[in-house]
């Protein structure tokens, strides 16, 4: 046995000593057609792993191994040079500017792919395009940069999350949210925080550092996500990190600095008006000069500029054997509300080491600490926001018992931003580790565990100068969930002749595992005291464990002929916990692309490529909570003081997944030697078996159950157009421009019947998701003949808004507000309501500008929304003009008072006698903007200065985030969602933190 091991170990130093005696070193200098160095071009040796990239002067040194026949060269922004070996160890290479963009590597699922491979529909995302945004994350970087992709900011505080949808909303009652894979592993991308307070989620992606981030790919039809199964209906955003390159080791540092500020102001009446208006609605001058002495701009008191900074050091190298990427991140955003503050401490180590030719391991680790420090009841009436607006300005800041001064049951905005103290620690690893081997030359085995674990601590004390806290409350919930994921895939890659082949099969499994607790106390001795043991009145204390299981087995076959015709054929079958009879699922794609311009028949040089691409595919939704088909009991009642247990769910056995089928066309262009490019797509997807609670007999001591029944629509177009405008010389002009036109449409619901939600949305067939459904306004009654003549409205004066009389109720199909409905009746009521607007846009999109000259860079970003509406429910308070709250200053100068006064403003009324702030389209606002997202200018030194100072690059910039927006919207900012990543409840402002317009000065150097 031990002369067994001994001759294994010699046989082992054996092949390393013959290995490396037939190694042979090669080295050179890449330039370009000027015959500047190119620093950081990648040298690889066809057919292995091993590979260099250039220094400071362009110059490289690599080990070829025995075998070896050709290097390839490549450089963004270059064309890349297949170099075959001579007799030589020297090869110096000359890189043009030429069509970069066929020969780009696209990450796909579970593989990477050449940009002229591609026959699905994917949007790519360099880190270039975003890292200069100020408060930027992986969500913000795909607004207005991806075509086909909505980016909705939910809320401006730090931290914050988005709504991001991908070709429009698939579900109703399930998630809309894409998939997120970072470095291969699927990531928890679910808000986890239980006590938040005013409905605003914590951003769970906010933990992702965007520093650490090498390039994002957004999967957007089904044969492109088809391979992520029932996970891939809304899509996948494939996150991709940096990682090293072999070289010396290459040392970066960037720090940016700046400071954020409110946009704008609502203007509100100041003490005097107010006093004004009281007197008018009250009818007596001694309502408005009893009044409180205050006179105070409340947003003036609240918001405040803040500053944002973000510091990150990495190095980065390796040798053709191993290669690293190390980084260091801290990030600072203190919000522009008194109180509010994200931090983030993030690190990440990224090795790769191969072992050999056949066998190489690679290790991905991140890790993330943030503290996150919200703003009280973001979008409610009893937050800093609202009451900054709303409450009146003759309230004094503070009583003479020193307590804050208070009216109509608000809160103090600075009470709210001073006293209530609410602290959220998330702690977070995200990772894989993984092994290759090369079984034969064309057959790879590769093996990865990934994991993504999120701790989450929320504590919120509320003392007892608040409205909310008579002696005080303390609250504290813990979130543990961890993700555990193993996928074992076998690759086979085939050339033979024109023919090439590329199969993967895998097995993979996924685990989920999520436990909470939650307790809340009153009553506390002092503001002093804080703990929950201090408090005298327990309210509740709650746990809870839950988890479920994934397991998918997954094909892809990629055959090419001739790179002219190129068909992908993929399959995934998943097995979920989630469901009981209808635990498996099976979803396959179909695509194909045809590059015209590879034909003997295509003859002219003004297309350079010319790709048709055609696929279809059926994707699933299984986000619907891990126990929604079971029936449910919940333990902790009890019955005459015997504990039991209390049925809470009534279950369906035959619950299944939502199913997408989706069929997609486009057209890739490259023109004139790549001065311009493109694609041009149309997309049709239809969701069927959506998730519903259907009403069932109250005998049963359910209200509902959970079904499966109606269908969704989303059809529109994607464009993307690339241009390189101006290429003369130290001058150059990029421009990249992309739309999207979307149309979405409920095709069935259950029985038909229409669901009413939020703030005057309605589901209903025939009508997209996010509908707004309520009165239609005729301007307003301008004296007591127009009051007679028109409809019965209760109460209606002159001065009132007048509303049409619309219908006379339900016809033969049952329903309000469809052509069924009976004629107008005479009398205004709930039947006349009918659809007001619709939160989608029709188009949106983005264009990124960029002017170079010498070694300044200046770059325009602006992004855009046409045809979408916002249900503006701020309006309902500050312009109701009921008496109650503080009005805008336009309301209350606007406001009618005679004959012949205008149709904007009704009549002040001391409790709306007439219900004019009823929902109707006086509260739909055109939400269509376009705005300046980023204005970046940046000035590159040259080598020849940085050399003498052991510099590689060395950037210093100043950009501009959010500096003009151009819109017609009356409130704070025109891009926000005040019910969060509700699904249907979409484009409602009410009371909602604004976004900040930020300055930040930032500077990189590479060492």
């Amino acid at each position: 046995m031990m002369m067994k091991r001994l001759s294994l170990v010699l046989l082992l130093l054996a092949a390393g000593f013959t290995a490396a005696m037939a190694q042979r070193t090669i080295t050179g200098t890449v330039t370009d057609k000027s015959g500047e160095p190119l620093i950081g071009a990648s040298i690889l040796a066809e057919g292995t792993s091993t590979g260099t990239v250039t220094d400071l002067d362009g110059n490289y040194s690599l080990n070829v191994p025995d075998g070896a026949t050709n290097l390839i060269f490549s450089y963004t922004g270059f064309a890349s040079m297949t170099v075959e070996l001579g007799a030589s160890n020297v090869v110096d290479v000359e890189l043009e500017e030429g069509i970069a963009e066929l020969e780009e590597i696209v990450v796909t699922g579970y593989g990477t792919k050449r940009s002229k491979d591609v026959t699905g529909s994917i949007s790519s995302i360099s880190a270039e395009d975003f890292m200069e945004e100020a408060n930027v994350n992986v969500q913000s970087a795909l607004r207005g940069r991806a075509a086909g992709v909505t980016v909705q900011q939910t809320s401006g505080a730090p931290g914050a999350g988005f709504n991001v949808r991908v070709r429009g909303a698939t579900s109703i009652n399930a998630s809309n949210a894409p998939l997120y894979v970072v470095d291969g592993v699927p990531i928890i991308s679910e808000s986890l925080s239980q006590v938040a307070i005013g409905g605003q989620d914590q951003n769970p992606l906010a933990d992702l550092n965007p520093n650490e981030i090498e390039s994002i790919e957004v999967l957007k039809d089904a044969s492109a996500a088809a391979i992520y199964g029932s996970r891939g209906a809304n899509g996948v955003v494939l996150i991709t990190t940096k990682s090293g390159k072999a070289g010396r080791t290459i040392i970066n540092f960037d720090a940016s600095y700046g400071m954020q500020e409110l946009p704008q102001q609502i203007d509100v009446v100041n003490a005097e008006d107010y006093r004004a208006y009281l007197e008018e609605g009250y009818g007596s001058p001694d309502v408005g000069a009893g009044g409180l002495g205050g006179d105070n701009n409340w947003q003036d008191l609240i918001f405040r500029r803040s500053p944002v900074q973000d510091y990150n050091l990495s190095a980065s190298g390796g040798n053709e054997k191993t290669r690293f990427y190390a980084g260091l991140t801290y990030s600072d955003n203190q919000g522009i509300i008194q109180g509010t503050q994200f931090t983030r401490y993030s690190g990440r180590l990224n090795l790769d080491n191969y072992v050999s030719d056949k066998l190489s391991f690679n290790v991905n680790m991140g890790f993330t600490r943030s503290q996150n420090s919200p703003v009280q009841n973001d979008n409610n009436i009893f937050g800093a926001v609202s009451t900054a607006f709303l409450l009146p300005p003759t309230v004094p800041l503070r009583l003479e018992n020193g307590r804050f001064g208070s009216a109509f049951g608000l809160e103090n905005p600075v009470a709210a931003t001073t006293l209530y103290d609410q602290l959220i620690v998330t702690n977070r690893v995200i990772g894989n580790i993984g092994a290759r081997y090369k079984i034969l030359p064309e057959l790879t085995f590769q093996a990865k565990l990934g994991l993504d674990y999120l701790s989450l601590r929320e504590d919120i004390f509320e003392p007892s100068g608040l409205q909310s806290s008579v002696a005080g409350t303390a609250t504290v919930g813990t979130t543990n969930n961890i993700r555990t994921v193993a996928t074992y895939t076998l690759n086979y890659q085939k050339r033979f002749g024109a023919h090439s082949l590329n199969a993967i099969a895998g097995f993979e499994m996924q685990e989920d595992r999520l436990d909470r607790t939650f307790s809340q106390v009153n009553d506390f001795p002092g503001d002093n005291f804080t703990a929950l043991s201090a408090g005298a009145s327990p309210v509740s204390t709650l746990g809870d464990f839950t988890g479920d299981n994934l397991r998918s087995i997954i094909g892809n076959i990629d055959y090419n002929y001739s790179d002219r015709y190129i068909f992908t054929f993929t399959i995934r079958r998943d097995g979920s916990s989630r469901f009981i009879n209808e635990q498996f699922g099976i979803f396959p794609a179909a695509s194909a692309a045809w590059r015209i311009s590879e034909e003997n028949f295509f003859g002219g040089a003004f297309f350079n490529d010319l790709k048709l691409r055609v696929g279809y595919g059926v994707n699933g939704n299984n986000n619907i909570g891990n126990f929604l088909a079971r029936q449910l009991s919940s333990a902790g009642a009890n019955y005459q003081d015997t504990p039991g247990l209390e049925p809470t769910q009534l279950g369906n056995a035959d619950l299944k997944w939502e199913t997408t089928t989706q069929f997609n066309v486009g057209i890739d262009f490259v023109l004139m030697d790549g001065v311009f490019s493109g694609s041009v797509e149309y997309f049709n997807k239809i969701t069927d078996d959506l998730l519903f609670n259907r009403p069932v007999p109250t005998t049963s001591g359910f209200l509902s159950v959970p079904t499966n029944v109606g269908s969704v629509q989303n059809q529109g177009i994607d464009l993307l157009l690339d241009a390189q405008v101006i290429n003369k010389g130290d001058f150059k002009w990029n421009l990249t421009l992309n739309a999207s036109y979307l149309q979405n449409e409920i095709l069935e619901l259950f029985n038909d019947q229409p669901i009413d939600v939020g703030f005057g949305t309605r589901l209903a067939v025939g009508q997209p998701i996010g509908a707004f459904f309520g009165h239609q306004t005729d301007g307003i009654f301008q004296n007591q003949a127009e009051v007679d003549a028109h409809a019965t409205q209760p109460n209606a004066q002159p001065g009132d808004f007048r509303f049409k009389d619309i219908s006379g109720g339900a016809g033969p199909d049952g329903i309000v507000g469809t052509a069924d409905d009976l004629p107008p009746d005479g009398v205004i009521n709930d039947n006349d309501r009918t659809f007001i607007g619709q939160a989608l846009p029709d188009w949106q999109g983005g264009l990124n500008s960029t002017w170079s000259y010498k070694g300044f860079t200046l770059n325009a970003y602006l992004q855009y929304t046409i045809g979408n509406d916002i249900y503006n429910n701020n309006l309902a308070f500050a312009e109701g003009l009921n008496g109650v709250f503080a009005p805008t200053q336009r309301s209350f100068d606007g406001a009618w008072r005679q004959e012949g006064d205008g149709d904007e403003f009704p009549r002040i009324a001391i409790g709306d006698p007439a219900n004019n702030r009823r929902r109707s389209d006086r509260f739909v606002e055109d939400g269509s903007f376009l705005r300046l997202r980023t204005l970046t200018l940046a000035y590159n030194f040259p080598q020849t200065m940085l050399k003498n100072v052991g510099l590689s690059k060395a950037r210093l910039y100043v950009s501009g985030t959010n500096l003009i927006t151009f819109t017609n919207y009356s409130w704070y900012d025109p891009e926000v969602n005040t019910f969060g990543n509700d699904n249907v409840a979409l484009g409602t402002d009410f009371l909602t933190f604004p976004q900040a317009r930020a300055v930040v000065f930032g500077v990189n150097l590479g060492f």
